[in-house]
This record gives structure tokens, C-alpha cells and sequence, in this order.
């Protein structure tokens, strides 16, 4: 049964609209198979909609009636009630039920005042949505993601300084940058990676019951949300299947381990994509002869000294080519298989 620290939570996400649907259906379960967790929901959403009854309110006076819900609530309903020189009679459930109602509130209403202020302290949620093409992306701490066809990557503006938080739809493949004070963590469905300095692959479709993450160097830690106690530590060449079911209770998260040759499936939708940073000509040239199988032959020595930085994802040989060319004035030809790269005239 979810506990009452879990249901406070997912009920502070449900008011504040940031509940995701999976997080929805459990406390949606939670409510219903539990007469304390009605009781209690149902005071909880009478207390937010006294004292949030206004969308428009800017944060500070948010934050203003908030603590004044708190002071009306300890005088109204705490202070004086009570005869603290015996034990309370928990033969009067009411009253017990009443003592422990505000106790909850008050944590509940905390939960909302630390949102309000984490969400004042730092900027809005960043968001990178991929329909047809794939794309690359190099957050602020240097880690590589790579986002698969229709596929959405949420991440923390600020990424790295204060907090690396990411939530993935779809498929990405990581390569973390290695920060021990500031932990990635990266969510997927109905489960939470812990992360350090690692690479590894996480494929979540909204069609699909599985959620599949490979790891290809390093160390994670998966966990089931509802569940904090299942927890894996996952290694290289091993990869993790989470089953969801409609009872919560029957999903399945399941180590495999896997083929090193196999593991390059799992990652080869990303094989075509180049990435180089302040890389010379020459060395660059090399990645674009395996990458578009042909042949370069860059006819000046000063240009094969040029520095270029970019992604090559979807392109054609003659659009990466054209690319580097506002990048540097260069001109080039094309015969075949054959390019001829030289400094302009």
C-alpha cells in the first residue's frame, strides 16, 4: 500500500498540475482503495482551493497567503484544543483524525511553498522535441544526448549548476559528464536513473508496456518510483526491462544481460551521427570519409590546420560540406566518391 509521505507527494503534484499519468492511476488507486486517503484528499483539496483561489496571484503573494493559511490553521485548529498534561484519548476518533489532518496539511502546504520558491529560484523547464529526424544535444555540464525520432527531452535551465534533472519520452542515448556534487538524475515512465559519469541508452514509448535501459560503460542506479525499495544497480553490458500492468503491484523490472554485439543494436540508431568540437580539417576529414564512404583530399596544408566545430546528423555529404564552408571561406568539388576540398581564390 502507498504510504502517507508518497501520497502527499503525488496529491502536491496532482493540485499544482505537474502529475504525470502513470503518477495519476496511482493515486487515483490509492484514494479508492483507501477510506483515510479520501478523507484526507478531499480535505486537502478544500484547503488548497480556500487559499489558492486565484490563478492571476503573482508568487510572492502566493507565497504571502500560504503562510497566512498556516498561522489561521495553528490558531483555528491547534491552539487550545488540546490538554497536553494527559494522554490524548484515542478513543475519540475524530479528534485524532482531526490532530493528524492538520499535521498532514501543514507538511502538504510546506510541499507547496517549497514548489513555489524552487520555481521562483529557477528558471522554467527546457524542452526538445523531435519528430522525423533525429537530433544531438550538448546540455550546459557538457552531457551528450542524442534524441531518437519522436522523442521529447525535458531538462532544468541551469543544468549543472544547481540541479541535473531530466525527464525522457521516447528514446535518447546519454553520455554523462562525471559532477560528484551535483547527481543527474533521469526519469522514464515509472522509473528514476541515478546517475553519475556513464553512457547508456533509455527507450520508453508510450505504444510499448516495456521501458528498456542498456548501459554501455560505467554505473546507474534504476528504481521503481512506487516502489523505492526495488532498486538495481546496473553494470555494463547489462540492461534493465521495466513491464508495466494495468495492477500496479504485477509490473515487472527485470537485469538482463546482454551480448556485447547485441548492446551495439540497442545503440546503432545513432551511429550516423558526427559530432566535432575545435576539431583540424584533417582529423575531421577522416570521420567524414567513414561517414559518407568517400575519399578527401584537402589540397592545402594551411587549411588542413583549420579548426571546425559542429553535428552532422541527417546531412548529405554536400550540405556538411557547404555547412563547413560559411564556417571557413573553402571551396570544393565532387566526383563520385572523390572530394577535393581547397582554400578560396
Amino acid at each position: 500500500m502507498m504510504n502517507r509521505q508518497k501520497f502527499i507527494k503525488l496529491f502536491s503534484k496532482k493540485l499544482s498540475g505537474e502529475i504525470e499519468a502513470y503518477d495519476s492511476v496511482l493515486l487515483n488507486k490509492a484514494i479508492s482503495d483507501n477510506a483515510h486517503y479520501r478523507e484526507l484528499a478531499d480535505h486537502l483539496e478544500q484547503y488548497f482551493i480556500k487559499h489558492n483561489k486565484s490563478d492571476q496571484t503573482d508568487r510572492q503573494q502566493q507565497l504571502n497567503q500560504i503562510w497566512a493559511a498556516i498561522q489561521d490553521n495553528e490558531n483555528s485548529q491547534i491552539s487550545g484544543k488540546y490538554d497536553y498534561s494527559s494522554p490524548w484519548n484515542f478513543s475519540i476518533p475524530g479528534i485524532w483524525l482531526k490532530a493528524a489532518a492538520v499535521i498532514i496539511i501543514l507538511s502538504f502546504v510546506s510541499l507547496i511553498v517549497y514548489q513555489l520558491l524552487y520555481k521562483q529560484s529557477m528558471a522554467e523547464i527546457e524542452r526538445l522535441t523531435t519528430n522525423e529526424t533525429k537530433t544531438f544535444k550538448m546540455l550546459d555540464d557538457g552531457t551528450k544526448v542524442w534524441l531518437n525520432k519522436n522523442s521529447t527531452l525535458s531538462y532544468n535551465k541551469l543544468f549543472g549548476k544547481q540541479k541535473r534533472e531530466i525527464t525522457i519520452e521516447g528514446e535518447a542515448y546519454f553520455d554523462v559528464v562525471k559532477n560528484s556534487k551535483i547527481q543527474l538524475f533521469v526519469h522514464a515512465g515509472a522509473i528514476d536513473i541515478e546517475v553519475k559519469g556513464t553512457a547508456f541508452n533509455v527507450k520508453t514509448q508510450k505504444e510499448s508496456q516495456n521501458i528498456e535501459v542498456a548501459l554501455i560503460r560505467g554505473l546507474i542506479q534504476v528504481s521503481e518510483r512506487q516502489d523505492e525499495n526495488k532498486t538495481f544497480l546496473l553494470h555494463p553490458n547489462e540492461k534493465i526491462v521495466y513491464t508495466t500492468t494495468q495492477k500496479a503491484e504485477n509490473n515487472k523490472l527485470q537485469i538482463k544481460s546482454i551480448d556485447p554485439s547485441e548492446l551495439l543494436n540497442e545503440t546503432k540508431w545513432i551511429a550516423d551521427t558526427l559530432v566535432f568540437r575545435k576539431d583540424k580539417l584533417k582529423d575531421l576529414a577522416i570521420k567524414l570519409e567513414k561517414k559518407y564512404d568517400v575519399k578527401i583530399d584537402i589540397q592545402s596544408e594551411a587549411l588542413k590546420e583549420k579548426r571546425f566545430s559542429g553535428i552532422f546528423i541527417n546531412e548529405t555529404i554536400e550540405q556538411a560540406l557547404t555547412s563547413l564552408k560559411f564556417s571557413y571561406p573553402l571551396t570544393y568539388t565532387i566526383n563520385k566518391r572523390l572530394v577535393v576540398i581547397k582554400e578560396h581564390e
